[in-house]
């Protein structure tokens, strides 16, 4: 009798440890999900301002050169006008 009482206790200890480390892991991979979720979030928007800057650049550069060519243009049209 006492043999099966202690086979029991062992099967039962086992069994909450098995739940434990079920329990463990469960966490540890919601945690891992929610942690690399934050991450690719971060990175989409780090990635959509850096994108957002460099177009802001793009657009400036094209609107100087759009400026400094007519300049060019309006300087030779009126030296050709007075000459």
């Amino acid at each position: 009798m006492e043999i099966q009482v202690n086979k029991s206790k062992k099967r039962a200890g086992f069994l909450r440890s098995a739940w434990f480390w079920v329990f463990l892991i469960g966490i540890v991979y919601l945690f891992k999900a929610f942690i690399l979720q934050i991450i690719g979030i971060l990175l989409i928007i780090a990635f959509a301002c850096l994108g957002f800057y460099y177009l802001g650049y793009l657009l400036f550069g094209i609107i100087s050169l759009i400026i400094v060519v007519g300049s060019v243009i309006c300087a030779i049209c009126i030296l050709g006008y007075l000459l």
